[in-house]
């Protein structure tokens, strides 16, 4: 089966994208077709060439400068910022340009054992243009690269033969369709919440869409850090995407279940329903503290995960490592602030009935609410006492 793999439009972002590929390529799932566009194209055309490697190492020291002559000043404010950068025609990305040169080998991509796509629009016409790399006239893969990335009106048009190109974003940010159209017989898709039109996933061919759960960062800013960050995110979520990881936003270990379903499942479920039972109106109050985020699961073991992940959030727990079900509770407890714990702790305690103030601090503060129930069910299932 010819296998497609689909990188989406979204600036600074696509730095989750390198881990999305080495995570792929520990599972042994190598992509025969690579469509991308904007970022998503740039990654694509290393990724297809063997530059893995260098796509990671750019990613990790490039800042904004690198990329963008004379990048917005946060200081200036948005509504200046875009006044000036129309007044002019675009940003002017000659740094990035640089960069592509540097890793491009054109002929490289050409004689690739990874068909390679990528989609532009005519800035005049606002007509979608997918080309294969055979498609592209020789000598002008750059062109074309950049044409994908030219971000208007944030970046300058690209000039091809007289006509000017502006991001594909603006037809398709995830192209799917052009690799069906190559021959791609499943999919996986790669969503950076990039700005640009996204097409509906086909239904005649399986797909798996990675994305994230968290904020992967401001698209016109370039930060090694948060490079660092999304590349282990990237490489999380694909393990996830794939049935290797537990959870729905933290990486936890496969085979944690039962440790996950003794230590926090069933003590939540017990604690939520005794709380519940004296204090009926915090059933909305646990609900609006989830924040959705069970919406997210695709199976009831990764819902009952849910609070505790949500709390997680809401605790700063950081988000790249992959924790044991033990480290993740720890590392909650760690971070929780006692005195939330303390401020609900009349709910939890055995024998309580209707507690009025504490009810009303948590439809006040749900998301406080949440992280002492949380917490309460920890120390519970530990054998020990709410802080």
């Amino acid at each position: 089966m010819k296998r497609g793999l689909v990188l989406a439009g979204g600036g600074a972002r696509g730095s989750y994208q390198v881990g999305v590929y080495q995570a792929l390529t520990e599972l042994a799932w190598r992509p025969d077709v690579i469509t991308g566009t904007s970022v998503g194209c740039l990654n694509g055309a290393m990724f297809a060439t063997g530059q893995w490697a260098t796509a990671r190492d750019m990613w990790l020291t490039i800042d904004t400068r690198q990329v963008i002559t004379d990048p917005p000043d946060p200081d200036q404010g948005m509504l200046n910022f875009w006044q000036e950068t129309v007044r002019c025609g675009g940003l002017d990305v000659t740094p990035l340009e640089g960069i592509v040169d540097r890793v491009l080998d054109e002929e490289a991509l050409r004689t690739s054992p990874i068909e390679f796509g990528l989609v532009t629009v005519n800035k005049r016409t606002l007509r979608p243009l997918e080309l294969t790399a055979q498609e592209i006239p020789q000598g002008q893969m750059k062109d074309y690269l950049l044409a994908s990335a030219a971000c208007f009106p944030a970046f300058r048009p690209r000039a091809i033969e007289g006509k000017e190109f502006i991001d594909g974003g603006y037809a398709d940010n995830m192209p799917v369709g052009l690799a069906r159209r190559m021959g791609a017989e499943e999919v996986v898709a790669v969503d950076v919440d990039g700005i640009g039109v996204m097409r509906r996933l086909p239904a005649d061919i399986p797909v798996i869409l990675v994305r994230s759960h968290w904020e992967l960062g401001a698209i016109l800013t370039f930060d090694p850090c948060q490079a660092a960050q999304n590349i282990a995110l990237g490489y999380n979520d694909t393990y996830r995407a794939f049935g290797r990881i537990l959870g729905i936003a933290y990486s936890i270990q496969a085979g944690q279940e039962r440790v996950l379903t003794e230590n926090f499942i069933r003590p939540y479920a017990e604690l939520l329903r005794r709380v519940m039972g004296a204090n009926p109106s915090l059933t909305f109050t646990e609900q609006a503290a989830l924040g959705g985020l069970e919406k997210l699961a695709t199976t009831a073991a990764a819902r009952a995960l849910a609070p505790l992940e949500r709390a997680c959030e809401l605790a700063g727990v950081a988000p790249e490592p992959v924790y044991t079900a033990r480290q993740l509770f720890d590392e909650f407890l760690q971070q929780v602030d006692p005195q939330i714990c303390l401020r609900f702790a009349p709910l939890f305690e055995e024998g309580a009935g209707i507690c009025i103030r504490e009810s009303a601090q948590a439809a006040a503060a749900p998301g406080e609410f949440l992280q002492a129930l949380v917490a309460a069910s920890l120390h519970r299932s530990q054998g020990g006492e709410v802080p």
